[in-house]
């Protein structure tokens, strides 16, 4: 067992690193030349599921920081070093034209869910980790041919829980022994288990098997995107969803990632950050300069790949632009014991772990460090994204709205009449707006910035305060409903908060500050949760507008 243990974790920290492995030949049988539906599989192997691209070649320009944060920026020195010795391991020209063998892959994964087949631990290990070298062969196409199979073929057997569900009833009916009921309950259960939950359980007894389902999850959800109506897949994903928040209670620590950590750490920063994109390493580096934080939590059989990390900024007041935080501080030496307020203005997780609550519980962490470490910190608040307002806005913007504009909004008769001076020929604030935020370079217009600003910001209160998720009391925005149900505060809607592509796309450079006040979180969790109400902190005169169109459902600390 320890020498299989052994080669585990070799082989898993070679496929991480892009190389063929000697333990390829364990599954070798799987793959070869079939007349049975196929695949082909690449001679590099790539995973598809956490974001990344395909790197450059680094340019040697004398200032290795502003080359672009790509994988092979860290790999390419490495893998020139070891080109020569690492021959014998690179892949034959016959391997570009293999196959992958879907009768053997049926073979081999109902070799390991079949619980009654007597076979050991060693043997089992063996498979699994047979399984785990094929799937990491696989380009995206092989990927989803063998998910297709996993979530089609051994999910939970029909007949097996029909005949098991009627076994139940009749003992229920028959029979007054408690432990007769209780063998009929289990055997129920054990039916309406789907077999790949074995073979899930398996793979994370592996050396490094935690990270791969992370990533094979990250995979299904990428497949589900396109393929909305695999219910079957769907339902994989949420058990495995379901085993992973299991299985990490109690196996993450803390760790402050810094420039000094190692470049593989660094590394997935970049890969992994969904908000604000990293462009180089000298961005990535003022990140982590001074005034800035970051935390992760890492698993311990993957101690080198933060599952969910939060970036920070520390400053004298409530921070309102992003760029701001991302770009050189003014005072790079300013003492970090004189700063009042702890900014997070990131937070991101591996894709496959989308669904687990980790956000939550770090933020509470690096918030009990941080007060250790800075007990000049008073203040800690978010300056979040509004992900989805422009979706919303442009399908609130209906012909109706457009020629009847709603008056729950709260904007004066002088905002209103400002923003349609900007536009000849319109007639109302609704249309005025549609056709600016529509047109092409309307950024680069100060009048219009001016006349826009207090619609698009009272919009952005109206939008986070009022609009609900369907049938729910949980706000639509889905980073505002993850603040508040953490118990944070509604406290400022900003403009022109992020002005980067992506901000302007997404929100019109709306950006809103949610205040963690500590000493009401845990009653504000409730009474969102409970009520949907929803606590708000500050002045901002946006938010209070909104707050008088719907005054149950929000309340002032």
């Amino acid at each position: 067992m320890l020498a299989s243990g052994n080669r585990a974790v070799r082989t898993l920290s070679k496929l991480r690193r892009g190389a063929m492995h000697p333990a390829r030949a364990a599954s070798a049988n799987l793959i070869r030349a079939s007349a049975l539906p196929s695949v082909m599989v690449p001679t590099t192997l790539f995973h598809t599921g956490a974001h990344v691209q395909m790197g450059y070649p680094p340019v040697r320009d004398g200032d290795e920081l502003s080359q672009p944060l790509e994988p092979s920026d860290v790999r390419s020195f490495w893998d020139n070093m070891r080109q020569d010795a690492s021959s014998s391991d690179q892949p034959s020209s016959d391997s570009k034209n293999a196959k992958l063998d879907i009768g053997a892959l049926r073979q081999l994964v109902a070799t390991i869910v079949n619980k009654h087949a007597n076979k050991g631990a060693v043997a089992m290990g063996l498979n699994a980790q047979s399984c785990c070298d094929l799937y990491e062969a696989l380009d995206a196409t092989g990927r989803v041919y063998f998910l297709s199979l996993l979530s089609h073929e051994f999910c939970t057997p029909s007949g097996a829980a029909q005949e098991a569900a009627k076994a139940y009833l009749a003992s229920v009916e028959q029979s007054d022994d408690p432990a007769h009921s209780a063998m009929q309950v289990r055997t129920l259960r054990d039916s309406l288990t789907p077999q790949y939950s074995e073979l899930f359980d398996q793979i994370n007894r592996l050396p490094g098997g935690f990270a791969f389902l992370v990533h094979m999850r990250g995979d299904m959800l990428a497949q589900m995107r396109v393929a909305r109506q695999d219910t079957p897949l769907r339902a994989m994903s949420d058990l495995l969803q379901r085993k992973l928040e299991t299985w990490i209670i109690g196996t993450l620590d803390l760790k402050r990632i810094t420039w000094n950590s190692p470049a593989c750490t660094i590394e997935k920063l970049g890969q992994y950050e969904s908000v604000h994109a990293v462009r180089s390493w000298l961005d990535v580096k003022r990140r982590l300069g001074s005034g800035r934080r970051c935390f992760g939590f890492f698993h311990r059989s993957v101690p080198m790949e933060p599952l969910v990390f939060v970036w920070v900024a520390l400053t004298n007041e409530i921070a309102t632009s992003v760029q701001g935080i991302l770009g050189e501080p003014e005072s790079p030496r300013a003492s970090e014991h004189a700063a009042q307020c702890a900014i997070f203005y990131s937070i991101n997780s591996q894709p496959g772990l989308s669904g687990v609550d980790l956000g939550n519980f770090l933020i509470k962490r690096v918030v009990g460090v941080l007060r250790a470490e800075l007990p000049n910190i008073k203040t800690f608040c978010t300056l979040s994204p509004l992900p989805r307002f422009r979706a919303w806005l442009d399908k609130w913007l209906t012909p109706e709205h457009l020629a009847h504009p709603p008056t729950d909004i709260g904007l004066s008769e002088q905002e209103q009449r400002d923003l349609i001076n900007r536009v000849p020929g319109a007639e109302t604030w609704t249309a005025a707006l549609k056709h600016l935020i529509d047109s092409r370079g309307w950024t680069s217009d100060q009048d219009n910035l001016v006349a826009m600003e207090p619609v698009v910001r009272s919009l952005g209160a109206h939008y986070l305060a009022n609009v609900k998720r369907g049938g729910t009391k949980m706000a639509m925005d889905p980073v505002a409903n993850f603040h508040l149900r953490n118990g944070a505060c509604l406290h400022q809607v900003n403009w022109r908060g992020d002005t980067s592509y992506n901000g302007l796309r997404q929100s019109l450079g709306l950006m809103c500050n949610y205040n963690y006040v500590l000493d009401r979180i845990e009653d504000n969790n409730e009474q969102y949760v409970a009520k949907g109400t929803i606590a708000v902190s500050g002045s901002d005169p946006y938010i209070a507008r909104s707050r008088q169109q719907q005054q149950p459902l929000t309340a002032k600390l």
